[in-house]
């Protein structure tokens, strides 16, 4: 929403203008009407010719008042347009002034970024994510590649990167080394295979999240080093199996994760050499009382997850809860 401001002082100066060449066109006409006595056409006629000063003959031969008028309405004419012509090369000058300024100024706030998500693409899938990311105020990055697109993030104020996201120089723009996880969501798989290689292989401790179009594309993208992959053609196939054969799972879990008017939120607490409860068990650890939440599953270190996990299962380092709690709880 940047420009918006210089959209309107650009249309106030121009309709100004456009008012002033209106006014001179009238006191033109009426002008001539009034001191030469011609009619609408002539005095319209040789208004026009005098004010843009095209150098044609007169209409009819002006008396000496007429010249005089004449003389004042080119003084006139060229005044307005010469105010026109200044506006608007001014406001087109801020305008791009602007711009090359605010994308130094997102470049900058980019390059300040920690822990946070790149999405690559912003189509169907990524603009998706985006509104979810927003919702939630995380922290991210758009790296796409179609000018009308970056140019439309760019006025909503959504950090955003133009450029290939398959090439190395756009992931190190948008900060891989320090981002915490990167979306694939290209046209095609074959690209978004190509772009988890380049990204594990600048960043191979990143969280590489894949979508697909072809579900037996799955292993490639593993091999290739992403952590997650979806599809979208298997993802929508089993939602709907799902509310053939246990519709009312599905409802409770779409309640808990979409409906914004449920006061649940799922969220993940990471177990690190900081926190309270490293080498505990979750009845020592008191997850209820320090989270105000509770545990429905581990997903532990390496890779295996415990659902319902007991009292006794103790939290070592690397391991991550899943939890439920409201939202409203300060826990963390």
């Amino acid at each position: 929403m940047r420009n918006r401001g210089f959209n309107e002082r650009l249309v106030s100066g121009l309709a100004k203008g456009a008012i002033g060449i209106a006014t001179v066109l009238a006191t033109g006409v009426a002008g001539y009407r009034w001191i030469e006595g011609w009619n609408w056409s002539d005095s319209f006629y040789m208004t026009v010719i005098t004010v843009s000063t095209v150098g044609f003959d007169e209409v009819h031969e002006l008396s000496g008042p007429g010249r005089i008028f004449t003389a004042l309405l080119i003084f006139c004419g060229v005044g307005v347009m010469a105010f026109c012509l200044t506006r608007l090369v001014e406001f087109l000058f801020q305008r791009s002034l602007s711009n090359v300024l605010g994308r130094r100024t997102m470049m900058k706030k980019i390059a300040q970024m920690k822990n946070h998500a790149i999405i690559c693409g912003y189509g169907r899938t990524g603009s998706r994510v985006v509104a979810e990311l927003l919702a939630t105020g995380t922290p991210f990055v758009v790296i796409e590649e179609d000018e009308e697109t970056v140019n439309r993030l760019e006025e909503q104020g959504i950090p955003c990167i133009k450029g290939d996201a398959t090439e190395e120089d756009a992931l190190e723009d948008a900060q891989v080394s320090e981002a915490d996880s990167l979306v694939a969501a290209l046209d095609s798989d074959a690209e978004n295979l190509y772009l988890t290689l380049t990204a594990s292989g600048l960043c191979p401790s990143l969280r590489i999240i894949a979508r697909v179009h072809d579900p037996d594309s799955s292993r490639k993208f593993h091999k290739a080093g992403a952590k997650r992959v979806v599809s979208p053609i298997s993802s929508g196939a089993n939602q709907i199996a799902q509310l053939i054969t246990s519709p009312s799972v599905l409802d409770l879990i779409e309640l808990v994760t979409k409906d914004k008017n449920i006061a649940l939120q799922v969220f993940e607490y990471p177990i690190d050499e900081e926190s309270d409860m490293l080498n505990k068990t979750l009845s020592e650890a008191r997850v209820r009382q320090t989270l105000g939440s509770m545990v429905i599953a581990v997903k532990h270190r390496d890779g295996h997850t415990s659902f319902d996990p007991g009292p006794d299962t103790r939290l070592k380092l690397g391991d991550t809860l899943v939890a439920i709690r409201q939202p409203e709880t300060n826990g963390e």
